[in-house]
């Protein structure tokens, strides 16, 4: 019997509570267990394989749940703003330093989550195909800098007042689309061993991931719009501390 090492098991365990916590709300998972699998895993490029693979799988699941809820045509904006930004973001990080947008970006994303926790009741706004893109296009650009494609859609879904299974049928394919892009471009011309515990991880966060839809489901649209803005604000506190 293979032994697995203190560190995998204990990583292990970090994969499946952010996969069962992100998977809820559909997104953040990789800035829930970022911090602590760099820390446990010792490989930089085996922690980001891990959290790519998870993320991806997390995502896949998702977007195969809410399949009959998704609208590509209304989803085509988004993509299309994402699309073109994915490059441009992806180049910034092997070019650029990180910290400073990562801190911008941050600190943004908690005041945001902040201020919309602290009030009664979120703005609505009508939104047109124009600003879909734009939100789109920010969050492209942000998924390969920075790693977290949601952020602006999530937002904006929200800004928009759709109900929570609407929600997610635009930000969770919009978020898989943009990460197999960054991927694509990031690991282009590199060949990366795939982790050994790869066949631990990515069931146990495929199985969070089931648990976390069904809570999904029984949710209210306000116990939603908390969540939602909780992960907000607490992935931009990772980002921070990861940038400070």
């Amino acid at each position: 019997m293979l032994a697995i090492e203190p560190a995998v098991l204990v990583a292990a365990a970090v994969v499946f509570a952010a996969a069962l916590v992100s998977s809820v709300a559909g997104f953040a998972f990789s800035a829930l267990a970022g911090a602590a699998l760099l820390k446990l895993l010792d490989d930089p490029a085996r922690a980001v394989s891990v959290m790519v693979a998870c993320s991806i799988a997390i995502q896949a699941y998702g977007v195969w749940a809410l399949r009959r809820a998704i609208d590509w045509r209304s989803l085509a904006p988004f993509l299309a703003g994402g699309a073109f930004t994915v490059p441009a973001g992806v180049w910034c990080l092997l070019q650029v330093d990180a910290r400073t947008f990562a801190i911008a970006l941050g600190a943004f994303l908690v005041a945001y989550g902040g201020y919309m926790l602290a009030r009664r009741a979120a703005p609505v706004f009508a939104g047109s195909a124009r600003c879909d893109a734009l939100a789109g296009a920010l969050g492209g650009f942000a998924g390969g800098f920075a790693g977290f494609p949601g952020s602006f859609v999530t937002i904006w879904c929200g800004m928009r007042g759709w109900a929570k299974e609407r929600q997610r049928a635009v930000y969770q394919p919009y978020i898989l689309v943009m990460q197999l892009e960054a991927m694509a471009f990031l690991f282009a011309g590199t060949a990366r061993a795939v982790p050994a515990e790869m066949a631990l991880f990515v069931p146990l966060a495929l199985l969070a991931a089931c648990l976390g839809f069904m809570v999904f489901r029984r949710m209210s649209g306000e116990q939603f719009r908390v969540l939602v803005n909780v992960l907000l604000a607490s992935s931009g506190a990772a980002l921070l501390a990861g940038a400070l």
